[in-house]
């Protein structure tokens, strides 16, 4: 299983690939994540309008696609990725914007490399099936989050198709499937009792952590790092819960929360940290 490949602490998980350097939740960012470094990585996956499954965060198309600039779109804004076939969102350029706005200025400073920075225009929103097999080839374990399906609330049915997916691939011992949604990984534990899971958070920490991710069969733990200290990661290790906060990107605060036990810190800036780690 996923802990089988990562049996310590202190792991670098490059959020929606290596998104300090390439456009998230593209094959350039997952292949960019694995060659600085990181030791697993994490990706969203969500469902269109004919049922296929692909890796996007947002619930609309607007911020990390060209479709704004689609005219035959245009009547479809927002551009919910919910009312988008494969085929459509398949021809979206979903690598342009990251060169064009340098969201970190990882590029301004030199850290993109113009190689990497030709390959952005064109790059396409994955497919669930694309990641799976980038996963396998490369015994990159992987973090998948199931985004909640909020226009249909109680529909678990994302779950066994998701992990109909992962075992197709036969990428099951890779993987670690997290959710906002806990319905979700009950339901995932349910099915593939293997398959191990992690409770997303933000806002406020469940009471009786311990007790309320037992009852869920989860084993993992990733909240939002504003909400959590270091005593508590102590405790939640001691109890043998893996904490994995997001997005940790000041170098100085992942340091810290990788000391009090964290077992994985998920980071935009993949080469950042490889490097403090590095320098230890």
């Amino acid at each position: 299983m996923f802990f089988d490949h990562l049996q310590g602490a202190g792991y670098v998980c490059a959020h929606r690939g290596a998104r300090a350097l390439a456009p998230e939740n593209t094959m350039l960012a997952a292949e960019l994540g694995l060659v600085q470094g990181a030791d697993f990585w994490e990706m969203d996956v969500q469902r269109t309008a004919d049922g296929e499954l692909v890796v996007i965060h947002d619930d609309d198309l607007g911020r990390t696609t060209d479709v704004s600039s689609r005219p035959e779109f245009c009547e479809r804004a927002p551009w919910p990725v919910r009312m988008f076939t494969l085929e459509e969102l398949r021809s979206l350029d979903a690598g342009s914007w990251f060169a064009v706005s340098d969201p970190y200025g990882t590029i301004a400073r030199g850290e993109v490399r113009k190689s990497d920075l030709g390959r952005m225009r064109g790059q396409r929103i994955p497919t669930l099936e694309e990641t799976l097999a980038f996963t396998r080839r490369n015994d990159f374990p992987m973090n998948l989050e199931i985004k909640d399906l909020e226009y249909a609330p109680g529909d678990l049915s994302i779950v066994s198709q998701v992990l109909r997916k992962i075992r197709e691939a036969k990428a099951e011992d890779l993987i670690l499937v997290s959710s906002f949604n806990h319905d979700y990984l009950a339901e995932m534990r349910r099915l593939a009792p293997e398959i191990p899971v992690a409770a997303l958070v933000e806002g406020t920490h469940p009471e009786n952590i311990e007790q309320y991710l037992a009852a869920l069969g989860a084993v993992g733990y990733h909240p939002d790092e504003a909400i959590l200290d270091e005593e508590l990661v102590r405790r939640l290790t001691a109890a043998g819960i893996h904490v994995s906060p997001y997005t940790v990107n000041d170098m100085d605060r992942a340091q810290a929360l990788i000391d009090a036990g964290c077992f994985g810190i998920i980071t935009d800036f993949t080469h950042t940290l490889r490097r403090r780690l590095a320098a230890r």
